[in-house]
């Protein structure tokens, strides 16, 4: 999800910010450790970038993914609706309805915990306190902290306009995928039609969760290999789809990343020079 879409959910100020820089290392970061170690990277800087604690920080980066699993199943939904699989495939067609509903279970469960935990912190760090019994009263309170201050962080904002700009990014972003996925199908010279880039983004979405290699390699061109293959187009054809799409967004990633590391430790050194400077 674009960087500006969690800090509107988050209420936090996006135009004064430099935690968008964060975002893109921590994007980028995910291309360089497995497992989508980059989310807790991003969440380190977000809340070193904006003065949080970096469980606070996750918990903004958790909202955004309600944000990304809503759209998702949107166009997901989309996508099932407005293409008839061939008998071949009719059984895979079956599959995704059915990761769908699991989906939107998920989702819909995800989000009631949420608020719950939002909203009666108390009453879980309470039952925290009762599981944990055994642990020494350091660490516990350690624990406690860490729960408190991810509570915080799951914050909306409150404004109507935030709620319709989170929405609209959220929807731009996506749509540029669903245009990246036709400009690949154009430059190898597949003819399909609009829609099928629905259902390839929404596959290639399921890759990117599984946590894997770094950058998703080999769960995301699988996807979105088979995605393709719904389609007609052939497997050699489909795997390379798969390689010119993930090249297309891997590199310029990493360059961003690394552009926006520099940035910000260029920043750091100038204002730890600025506070030396001082202390004299």
């Amino acid at each position: 999800m674009g960087p500006t879409l969690v800090h509107i959910a988050a209420g936090v100020p996006f135009v004064k910010t430099k935690s968008r820089l964060g975002d893109l290392i921590g994007f980028a970061a995910n291309n360089i450790f497995p497992a989508r170690l980059g989310e807790l990277i991003r969440a380190n800087y977000l809340g070193y970038l904006e003065d949080l604690s970096p469980s606070s920080a996750f918990g903004t980066i958790v909202i955004e993914r309600i944000f990304d699993a809503f759209t998702l199943l949107l166009i997901l939904t989309a996508g099932l609706m407005a293409t008839t699989f061939t008998d071949k495939w009719l059984y895979m067609a079956g599959s995704l309805r059915n990761t769908g509903l699991i989906l939107l279970l998920v989702y819909v469960l995800a989000v009631l915990f949420l608020v719950g935990f939002r909203y009666k912190t108390n009453l879980f760090i309470a039952l925290l306190e009762k599981i944990f019994f055994f642990l020494p009263e350091r660490p516990l309170r350690g624990l406690i902290t860490i729960v408190k201050n991810f509570s915080q962080g799951l914050v909306l904002t409150n404004s109507g306009l935030g709620w319709v700009l989170a929405a609209f990014f959220s929807l731009l972003l996506w749509f540029t995928y669903l245009i990246q996925i036709q400009l690949v199908e154009l430059s190898i010279g597949l003819s399909l039609p609009f829609i099928s880039t629905f259902l390839i983004l929404a596959m290639s979405s399921f890759g990117a969760m599984i946590p894997s290699a770094p950058g998703y390699i080999g769960t995301f061109h699988l996807a979105v290999q088979y995605g393709f293959l719904f389609y007609g187009i052939g497997k050699e054809e489909a795997l390379s789809a798969a390689i010119i799409w993930h090249a297309s967004m891997y590199f310029p990633t990493i360059f961003f990343g690394l552009f926006s590391f520099l940035i910000l430790a260029w920043f750091s050194k100038k204002h730890f020079r600025g506070f030396k400077l001082q202390g004299r």
